[in-house]
C-alpha cells in the first residue's frame, strides 16, 4: 500500500559516508562500499538518490595560508596559496587528497552499478570545497561532482558561497548546489550560544547586540535572509534543521513572508543595520576553522 500510494521515484533519499562519530574517518573503498550497503539496507531501497563524502576537510591535504579570516581572498590575490591557481586543478597535495579520491572513485562504481544517482561532497571551508571538485574533475575517472553541499556560509553573518558559486558551476562543472544551516550550528539562534560553538566572543557579542535590538524578530530576521539570498543570489535549495513540529510550522510561515514581503521597507532596515554590526565587528564573511 505505502508503495503504491508513495512510489520510490516521488521521494529522494540523501545519506552520507566516510564520518563515524565525532573523532572517526574512513575514506577507504571498503569502508565507503560497506556504508553505502548498509544504508540500502536499513532504508529498503534499491538505490540511493545522492550520497555524500562528508567532511571533507578533515580528511582531504591542508591547503590554506590560514585556518581562520575571510577565505574570500582564495579567488583574488591569495588563489595559489589554497591550491586555486590555473593549472593547479590535477595537483595531488597529499596523501589526503588521495584518500578523497580514492573514496569517490568508488562511489563512481556504485553509479554505475546503479546504487546511487548523484555523489556529492560536504564541508564548512568552501575554498577546500572547489580545490576538492576541480581536482575530482581533472583526475581520472575525470566526472564533476553532482552536489556540493556547505553550511554555515549563507548567512547573516557569513555570505562567502555566493561568491564561490560561479566557480563551483563554470569552472568545476558542480551539478546542484546545496546550503544549509541559516543560523550558522547556532550561532543566529535565539537564546545563548552553544559553549562548544567555534565563534571567538567578539562575534558573539556583535550578534547579542543584534538580538537585543531585532528582539523576537531575531530568528526571522536570520531566516529570511538566507532564504532570500539561496533563493535569489545562489539560487540553490536551502537546508535547514527541524527539532519540533514548531520549527516547521515557524519556517514555512516564515518562507510565506519572504514571498509577500522579501523586500519590505522594515525587512531591508533590518538586515541593513544587523549587517552594519557584523560588519564593525569585523566579523563579516569572516570563517572559523574546520578542522
Amino acid at each position: 500500500m505505502i508503495e503504491a500510494e508513495f512510489p520510490r521515484e516521488s521521494y529522494q533519499l540523501m545519506t552520507k559516508c566516510g564520518r563515524f562519530g565525532a573523532t572517526n574517518f574512513d575514506y577507504s573503498p571498503q569502508a565507503i562500499r560497506h556504508s553505502v550497503q548498509q544504508s540500502l539496507q536499513r532504508l529498503q531501497t534499491s538505490y540511493l538518490d545522492t550520497v555524500y563524502l562528508h567532511d571533507t576537510e578533515f580528511v582531504c591535504t591542508a591547503v590554506a595560508p590560514a585556518k581562520t579570516g575571510k577565505h574570500g581572498l582564495a579567488l583574488k590575490e591569495q588563489a595559489a596559496e589554497y591550491g586555486l591557481a590555473e593549472g593547479d586543478e590535477a595537483k595531488i597535495r597529499g596523501e589526503g587528497d588521495q584518500k578523497v579520491l580514492d573514496a569517490f572513485a568508488e562511489l563512481v562504481k556504485m553509479k554505475e552499478e546503479g546504487l546511487i544517482r548523484n555523489i556529492g561532497i560536504t564541508g564548512y571551508p568552501v575554498p577546500t570545497l572547489l580545490r576538492l571538485a576541480l581536482l575530482i574533475l581533472h583526475t581520472p575517472p575525470f566526472k564533476p561532482v553532482d552536489v556540493i553541499l556547505s553550511y554555515s556560509n549563507l548567512t547573516l553573518q557569513n555570505t562567502i558561497f555566493a561568491d564561490f558559486a560561479p566557480h563551483f558551476r563554470e569552472r568545476a562543472k558542480v551539478g546542484q548546489l546545496v546550503v544549509a544551516s541559516p543560523f550558522s550550528m547556532g550561532l543566529l539562534s535565539p537564546g545563548p550560544v552553544p559553549p562548544w560553538h567555534p565563534s571567538p566572543p567578539e562575534l558573539r557579542a556583535a550578534v547579542t547586540k543584534i538580538q537585543q535590538e531585532t528582539g523576537e524578530r531575531f530568528t526571522d530576521l536570520a531566516l529570511g535572509y538566507a532564504i532570500k539570498k539561496a533563493h535569489a543570489v545562489v539560487k540553490a535549495p536551502l537546508v535547514i534543521g527541524f527539532s519540533s513540529a514548531k520549527d516547521v510550522h515557524d519556517c514555512v510561515r516564515v518562507w510565506r513572508d519572504i514571498q509577500e514581503n522579501g523586500n519590505s521597507e522594515e525587512r531591508l532596515r533590518e538586515e541593513k543595520k544587523a549587517e552594519e554590526l557584523i560588519e564593525q565587528s569585523g566579523f563579516m564573511d569572516w570563517c572559523w576553522a574546520s578542522p
